[in-house]
């Protein structure tokens, strides 16, 4: 059974990169969880986007066929009609409407490395392993009684 264990080797090491590879691989467990929140945040942009638009289209039926919306509009852009005259308070806020956003730009996480860095990792456990062992086995033949007694008995025939 001494050798057996060194059997044992290949299939931690393919154990091992299975384990990294379905969690953490390029379609494993972890980048999907990832997807599935950029996911969920492109169709909130989504959303509001839709909300603006509707609202845009509102403002432009308005203006389409409402004059005095057409008015108010201007006046909120500093135009105005002939012998009009404007007064500035100071102090007040704008009577212009803040700037229109468009939405938020979203941009997709940067994928995960690929699977060689997993390859390279259970590759450098298996030879740990195997190292251990080869110490353990190594350790435990030197320290044995019974190698003592082969040589000490080896030793002593003429």
């Amino acid at each position: 059974m001494k050798l057996g264990k060194y059997l044992l080797i290949p299939w931690f090491t393919l154990a091992l990169y299975t384990v990294l590879s379905v969690c953490f691989g390029t379609a494993g467990i972890v980048p999907y969880r990832i997807l599935l929140n950029e996911r969920q945040k492109i169709l909130e942009n989504l959303d509001r986007l839709q909300t603006i638009n509707r609202e845009l289209e509102g403002t432009m039926e308005a203006l389409l066929y409402d004059s005095e919306m057409i008015r108010i509009k201007a006046r909120e852009l500093g135009y105005g009609e002939r012998e009009e005259r404007f007064a500035r308070i100071v102090g007040l806020p704008s009577g212009r409407p803040t700037e229109l956003r468009p939405g938020t730009i979203r941009t997709a996480v940067q994928p995960l490395p690929s699977g060689k860095s997993y390859r390279t990792i259970s590759f450098c456990f298996g030879l740990l392993l195997f190292a251990l062992f080869l110490a353990g086995d190594l350790l435990l033949k030197k320290d044995s009684p019974q190698h003592h007694k082969e040589n000490i008995t080896t030793s002593t025939c003429p």
